[in-house]
């Protein structure tokens, strides 16, 4: 089935007069007469070629051309795959404004010629086949420009703040160079990285391989020239500034047709955190400081960071066809990653805690710590893709390792205000840990086929995956507590080693046998029917020994209570029947319709077993549940037009209780909160019905895309908690299936975007809210608890060219909670952001952004307010810009505060935490770059 992608986009250039006039006329094949469908015409000025406007020709072969300039010489160029241009010089009259060109005749090319020379300039797009392409030659811009850049002139084509492309108003799922992922398919690598001169066109096309054949998803190819397949780029910088700052960012990245390697690193103490690869090369990207990117301290970021990290990435293809348009991609590569980090933390908090007990009783508490931290962390990944003709398999394995030292100490108060009973605590933990993380997959695809030799379907259409999961680690840590009352009989002590160690395991198996009737019979089912299995084995060892010091002691002494040897198992095994359908109606070019339904008859047999040293956690259960699913999707496409996408689905999930809150080992150190058990708890049944809508208009060169999702929802059994405060404000608390909950979500956004000439505008807005109602319980006495929150946010985004841009944003979130009589509490922030960045004449640039933050809780009587407001100056030089100075302000105002404030049930919690604040820093940096290292053959 042949896909089209609908383009209907003009754009009108710089002009001296103006832009009133039309033309039209049809276009022809010269021989047969037949009307040309998706010729590309472009106008030009005859006086200095200047490319005006151009547009495809429709389904009929015709063109209308609006926006055209009156009373000066034009010139008319049609293109189209397989013809002859052909072109016309024409004069739009000032009095009738309109010109009817007529018939336009194409004539086909002669393949006997060895060579044909066309001298006029080169179409901007055209349809090769059902791919959308760009000539790249055919849009000027600055010698230093990227692929984003470049993107930004093509019709039709919006790159969003948040980096998303759209094509039409279609989102872009996949980024390619040369048919293949650039550096782990992160478009922002490819985008701000490769030299807009470097490539030869842009293709736009449908993935065939795409899994939904319905509605399959949309790839965007960058081709590059033939003499600049290979090169490097990369980035050396680091800066000092006040208060003893600092950051450094480093990259070297080399590529070929089949070999991708980069080496990347960083260190610095201005909370700027990486947890990959991907991000660290983010930050090195040639855009990536200048006008496109606001890379700057993470203020929000809890604590004091410092970080060292560095990374490789590797890539080897081995396939020699790197088409995925091809009806047989020939896959074959080989990917690799590794990255070391060591990043430590240095958190001091204060907040305090509002408990409302019933009765206009509530308990007061305080709570300030101190965390001293460091985690090392080491991680490599690889992942192998193979495709054959009719079958596929791909493999992936990472091996983590991670090590963490902390010291932590605590002070907590607790006074009730109806008896005036008050304790302290006292905590102190010095603790280490490491774990090793193995995990790995491996799945196999057959494709049934019809082997025209023997005239037969041969094979059968699967998936088989097969997934592990091991964990290693061990802890250990020496706590202790001081716990004081005003009844000092209460009064307590400990002073007490944990050591741990254990080891867990999770395999999976899945099989999906599709098509099954279909084996059986010559003619395609009506019904496609798919048989399922999952089953997955968990295991868990875990040996931990705690001892006691005497006050005076030298000792510890076993805990016989706490000491434990436990073994925990579950098996997870999911059968099930699918039945699915789809119904098409389509017009070659014109439109098409498809409905898509699905049933999944599906059960789960889920066996746990716990066996431990403390026999009250001896625990044998089984479990089996009816998981039934169910989706129906329709898609309108009206090509050139719109596309419309609905879908209604059901599903449901079984949530099963854990030892933790079945049979819990209750460690009286933890003086404020003591967990109970309960062998009673009954697994929750989820049940949820969503509906999604999506509108792409592909029809307006002002890119529309716009959505909404709904879910509603209710649990069966809902586990819940139960909790009993005494007058120390010491807590008790065991889970228990309260009544069914319900819960209902909604989510929506809207994107739109207006082009003229050089100027952009872009609007988003996303809006989420949702409603939940369980049942809770405190002190004995049940609650109907209600939940309801809201979160809106806007951006408006203006830029021209690449000279200017800014954007203006608004956000709010607030959320409510109503415990019946119990408790009312209601936390909201409203954020306001401003930026503003500009490119001055000579390479200098100026970059700033203001955030302004307003909260409100019920826990504390005045709003916070505060500002951050950063600012960048920076000069890029030398030839290519591959130099750069800048100098930065950050937090101007000195005004950073972290609050954190958040509700639960019955109580409120508000508090502050270390942050990082104002610093002014000097940063220098060097993008060597080279596209094309060898000269053309």
């Amino acid at each position: 089935m042949a896909v089209t992608l609908g383009v209907n986009t003009t754009f009108a250039q710089k002009t001296d007069t103006v832009n009133v006039g039309t033309a039209t006329g049809l276009l022809r094949d010269s021989v047969h007469n037949y009307v040309m469908q998706s010729a590309t015409l472009s106008v030009y000025k005859v006086k200095g070629d200047e490319l005006i406007t151009y547009q495809l020709s429709n389904n009929f072969g015709k063109f209308q051309i609006k926006g055209l300039p009156v009373g000066i010489p034009l010139r008319i160029l049609a293109t189209h795959v397989g013809y002859l241009s052909t072109k016309n010089e024409f004069t739009i009259s000032p009095k009738t404004k309109t010109i009817d060109l007529k018939t336009m005749n194409m004539n086909r090319i002669d393949l006997s010629l060895k060579e044909v020379t066309i001298s006029a300039a080169q179409a901007p797009m055209q349809m090769h086949g059902d791919t959308l392409e760009f000539n790249a030659s055919a849009f000027k811009l600055d010698s230093n420009a990227v692929v984003e850049e470049l993107l930004r002139k093509l019709p039709g084509v919006t790159v969003w703040s948040d980096g998303v492309i759209t094509v039409n108003g279609k989102k872009i799922n996949r980024l390619l160079v040369d048919g293949k992922d650039f550096f782990g398919g992160d478009t922002k690598i490819a985008l701000q990285n490769i030299p807009k001169n470097s490539v030869q066109k842009i293709q736009v096309y449908k993935n065939k391989e795409d899994v939904d054949p319905v509605n399959p998803k949309t790839d965007m190819n960058i081709v590059l020239k033939k003499d600049k397949k290979d090169g490097f780029f990369g980035k050396f910088g680091g800066g000092y500034g006040t208060d003893k700052r600092y950051a450094a960012d480093g990259m070297i990245t080399y590529f070929s047709p089949k070999t991708q390697v980069s080496v990347v690193g960083a260190l610095n103490n201005v909370n700027k955190t990486a947890n990959d690869v991907r991000t660290l090369m983010e930050f090195n990207s040639f855009k990536g400081e200048g006008l496109n990117n606001d890379y700057h301290s993470d203020f929000t970021k809890q604590g004091l960071n410092i970080l060292k990290a560095v990374g490789v990435t590797f890539s080897q293809d081995f396939s020699r066809d790197a088409d995925m348009r091809q009806p047989y991609f020939k896959t074959n590569i080989l990917k690799s990653e590794f990255f070391l980090s060591d990043a430590a933390n240095k958190d001091l908090r204060q907040s305090q805690t509002t408990v409302s007990l019933g009765g206009g009783n509530n308990l007061l508490q305080t709570d300030r710590s101190a965390n001293n931290g460091d985690t090392y962390s080491q991680r490599s990944s690889a992942n192998y893709d193979k495709r054959f003709e009719h079958s596929s398999l791909s493999a992936s394995f990472n091996l983590t390792h991670n090590s963490n030292n902390s010291i932590n100490t605590q002070n907590s108060t607790s006074v009730n205000d109806l008896t005036q009973e008050q304790t302290t605590n006292f905590a102190q933990q010095n603790a280490t840990s490491s774990q090793t993380n193995v995990n790995g997959s491996a799945t196999l695809n057959t494709n049934r086929f019809y082997d025209f030799g023997k005239h037969k379907m041969k094979s059968v259409e699967t998936e088989i995956s097969y997934s592990f999961d091991i964990n290693n680690g061990k802890s250990g840590s020496k706590n202790i507590t001081d716990f004081k009352a005003t009844d000092t009989t209460q009064n307590k002590y400990f002073n007490r080693q944990y050591l741990s160690d254990w080891n867990s395991s999770n395999h999976t198996i899945a099989t999906n046998f599709k098509n099954i009737v279909g084996l059986l019979q010559r003619n395609t089912p009506y019904i496609q029917t798919d048989i399922k299995n999952t089953i997955g084995i968990y295991d868990y060892k875990e040996t931990r020994d705690v001892g006691d010091l005497a006050i005076g002691g030298t000792l510890y002494t076993p805990n016989t209570g706490l000491t434990n040897v436990s073994h925990y198992k579950t098996i997870d095994e999911r059968p099930g029947i699918n039945f699915s359908k789809n119904f098409y109606k389509s017009l070659d070019n014109r439109f098409q319709k498809s409905w898509s339904i699905n049933m999944f008859a599906e059960s789960q047999i889920f066996l746990l077993r716990n066996t431990a040293l403390q026999t009250f956690q001896d625990i044998n259960r089984s479990y089996y549940y009816f998981i039934p699913s169910a989706n129906i999707s329709y898609n309108n496409y009206q090509y050139g037009d719109f596309e419309k996408s609905y879908s209604i689905s059901y599903n449901t999930w079984v949530q099963y209780p854990t030892i933790a809150q079945l049979a819990p080992l209750i460690d009286n150190a933890d003086v404020y909160n003591v967990p109970l058990g309960n062998l009673g708890l009954k697994p929750a049944v989820k049940h949820e019905l969503s509906f999604r809508y999506n509108y792409y208009d592909q029809g307006n060169k002002n890119a529309l895309y716009s959505g909404i999702t709904i879910s509603a929802g209710l649990v069966e059994k809902n586990i819940t908690d139960s909790t009993n405060y005494d007058a120390l404000g010491r807590t008790v608390r065991r889970y228990i299936n309260g009544a069914d909950s319900k819960y209902i979500n909604y989510n929506g956004y809207i994107n739109k975007s207006f082009k003229f000439k050089d100027h952009q505008f872009q609007i988003n807005g996303n809006s989420n809210t949702g409603y939940s109602q369980y049942n809770t319980s405190v002190n004995g006495q049940y609650y109907n608890t209600r939940t309801t929150s809201l979160s809106l946010s806007s951006t408006v985004t203006y830029s021209y060219k690449s000279i200017w841009s800014t954007d203006l944003g608004e956000g709010f979130s607030g959320n409510k909670t109503s415990q019946g009589s119990l408790s009312h509490q209601t936390y909201y922030n409203w954020s306001t952001n401003l930026g503003f960045n500009l490119a001055l004449p000579k390479s200098v640039f100026f970059n700033t952004r203001v955030n302004f933050n307003n909260s409100k809780s019920s826990g504390a009587a005045d709003n916070v307010y505060y500002t951050i407001w950063n600012a960048d100056i920076g000069y890029r030089f030398l030839k290519g810009a591959n130099a750069e100075v800048k100098f930065s302000a950050l937090d101007l105002l000195h005004q950073n505060k972290n609050v954190f404030n958040y509700v639960n049930n019955n109580s409120i919690t508000t508090g502050t935490v270390n942050v990082l604040q104002q610093y002014f820093m000097v940063t220098l940096a060097y993008y060597p770059r080279k596209f094309g290292l060898h000269k053309k053959k």
